[in-house]
């Protein structure tokens, strides 16, 4: 939904952002591919099928990036997708790990955090997504660091 909002907001000339088209577009795109790749009855194996997108999907951001804006200043959509695609990875490997390669069938701290934290990353992607703001401050605290380190 978030990427046919841009899109509409592009066509209208709300939003002339293109990185934050192109990253909605990518989005949406891994995440409906990704949703009809994977059976009805989630399979510990599926997590690793997750994984291969989230890492794709970020791939494919990074290359956009790099081909169509190298100039332009970036934005705190690819940023956040960036960063929420790459916990969201290491969270599916978590469970891929523990699921799939160990065996274990039952709920534990880690399935708790792990559902937890890959539904509040994927709304604040979708909140970035559709925004396009620092919502958490991520690029604020990463200039002053920045600055900090040049001084």
């Amino acid at each position: 939904m978030a990427s046919l909002m841009n899109i509409s907001f592009y066509v209208l000339a709300i939003n002339k952002n293109l990185q934050a088209l192109c990253c909605s577009v990518i989005l949406a795109v891994s995440y409906g591919v990704s949703d009809l790749s994977l059976s009805t009855q989630f399979q510990p194996s599926d997590f690793g099928i997750l994984l291969a997108y989230d890492v794709f999907t970020i791939v494919g951001m990074l290359i956009a990036r790099q081909i169509f804006f190298k100039r332009e200043v970036v934005q705190p959509v690819i940023v956040y997708c960036c960063i929420g695609l790459s916990i969201n990875s290491a969270l599916f490997l978590a469970m891929f790990i523990d699921s799939y390669m160990l065996g274990n069938y039952k709920p534990w701290a880690l399935w708790y955090f792990y559902s937890t934290t890959v539904n509040v990353i994927d709304l604040i992607m979708v909140g970035v997504v559709i925004l396009n703001r620092d919502l958490l401050g991520i690029l604020l605290v990463s200039k002053k660091l920045w600055r900090a380190k040049q001084a």
